[in-house]
């Protein structure tokens, strides 16, 4: 398994978070300026943009703004099953090939020697 794509994918979503964060802070700011009224951080910067933007990507798995789910990449985050100890370990173990099961190469499903004990071969 790869780590690098998924810290890709948070800063992606991080990334896009703050950025919704600072364009909603700068239209209160424009909306105090217009008004001549003080700016105050504290109601400028909506904490409920970060929190439900992290909660909705990591509950629902569909990675990126709630806005375009249809654009954005599912299945990235999963709820971990824990029904034995045996399907727990199959459930982190558990590998996602992006060859189509139509495909007539038999080299991308064989077990390499060194997955031997890391990888189950029912899977």
């Amino acid at each position: 398994k790869n780590i690098a794509p998924r810290v890709l994918l948070f800063g992606q979503l991080v990334r896009t978070i703050v950025r919704k964060l600072t364009n909603e802070m700068t239209m209160t700011l424009k909306r105090c300026v217009e008004q001549n009224k003080d700016f105050q951080v504290q109601f400028g910067i909506k904490s409920g943009i970060v929190t439900n933007g992290l909660k909705y990507s990591l509950a629902t798995g569909n990675w990126g703004d709630q806005k375009k789910a249809m654009s954005s990449t599912a299945g990235v985050s999963q709820v971990l099953n824990r029904y034995t100890f045996a399907s727990t370990l199959s459930h982190l173990r558990h590998t996602n090939t992006p060859i189509g099961r139509d495909g007539k190469l038999a080299k991308p499903r064989q077990l390499h020697n060194t997955h031997w004990g890391l990888v189950c071969p029912a899977n």
